[in-house]
């Protein structure tokens, strides 16, 4: 794979942690970090730990947090689709690679023999 030519191409291949945008993309698909923490497996606070890692690293809030439910600011709601479609996108890409092989089983025989 050939090296970005220019800075600004480097620079448009800066991202936050991989981490933190799987993390924030499916709270918000799932609009609850206990649901994204269950596909992640892993917890609720690692979800949301994960997710003010992005929001201070971009310095804007991307969730309300309100009683036992979260709702996307309107910052959020901008990434969110980018999000989504660049994970279904990685995921399509690697779901035929992921597609169990099948496996060539030879059976050898043989007629019993007295020595057996």
């Amino acid at each position: 794979m050939p090296e970005p030519s220019s800075s600004l191409e480097r620079q448009r291949r800066r991202l936050p942690p991989l981490a933190a945008l799987r993390a924030f993309e499916a709270a918000a698909r799932h609009k609850s970090f206990r649901l994204a923490a269950e596909e992640l497996a892993v917890t609720a606070t690692a979800v949301s730990h994960q997710i003010r890692q992005l929001e201070a690293l971009l310095g804007i809030a991307l969730f309300e947090r309100k009683a036992r439910r979260v709702v996307l600011t309107a910052e959020g709601r901008q990434l969110f689709p980018a999000l989504r479609e660049g994970f279904d996108a990685m995921a399509a890409a690697v779901a035929p690679l992921m597609r169990p092989r099948r496996r060539h089983i030879l059976t050898v025989s043989r007629p019993a023999t007295p020595d057996d």
